[in-house]
């Protein structure tokens, strides 16, 4: 079940699309201020962030500043109510998922939340993946890993790994975070240590050189 934090202080707008999400089998937390859904996402992990940008004190805008610093990976779609052109630029600059203008229809809504929760997911609808300088070529819908055209057998969780990193090149990965994805639903129950065993057995099946360790985080697959 996907978990959303929605803040807004329009309570009556709130109320009813928290209970459409729900309807629609999502887990939603509700909070009418920045101050209150910045204790509830240091609290606990959410797939999305839907923040309305005309808020007190901190808009939010700023609100999606201060949560890509605790987290780099954050999804956040912004609505608004303003035609304020600068306000959807600066959204997009920093890198919101989505931005929506009030009013919107549910039905725009619930398709524009599948797809920000979706985005960058590795699912079946993705067939090919590669890597040139690693001479790497994936065929995920058979889940099979050719190296220098040479068919390489992995383990389903090797293989779920390797994916993530092709997915996401070039962009630091904490350990919290590949196990979230991996292992999700029992991450707490997982020892860091997995991922490290993982990636070396990766990097001695595939000959890797483009998994680097970044000291106290995790790893980033550079090319």
């Amino acid at each position: 079940m996907y978990k959303i934090l929605f803040v807004d202080d329009d309570i009556k707008f709130q109320s009813v699309i928290a209970e459409v999400l729900r309807l629609e089998g999502y887990e939603v937390d509700l909070a009418s201020n920045v101050a209150d859904g910045l204790s509830l996402f240091k609290d606990k992990r959410y797939d999305l962030v839907l923040s309305d940008i005309m808020m007190d004190m901190i808009d939010g805008l700023q609100f999606l500043a201060i949560l890509q610093k605790l987290d780099s990976r954050v999804k956040v779609i912004l609505l608004t109510g303003s035609d304020e052109e600068d306000d959807e630029v600066r959204g997009l600059e920093l890198r919101a998922s989505d931005f929506i203008k009030k009013p919107v229809s549910i039905r725009v809504l619930l398709t524009r939340i599948n797809r920000a929760l979706h985005k960058g997911a590795f699912t079946e609808e993705v067939e090919y993946l590669e890597s040139r300088s690693q001479k790497l070529k994936v065929n995920f819908s058979e889940r099979k890993v050719f190296k220098s055209e040479q068919e390489i057998q992995l383990t389903r969780l090797e293989f779920d790994v390797l994916i993530i990193f092709l997915l996401n090149k070039n962009t630091v990965l904490p350990r919290e975070e590949i196990i979230s994805k991996i292992w999700k639903g029992n991450e707490f129950s997982v020892d860091p240590r997995n991922v490290d065993q993982v990636i070396k057995q990766l990097r001695r099946k595939l000959e890797l050189f483009s998994i680097y360790s970044v000291r106290g985080i995790g790893y980033e697959w550079s090319e």
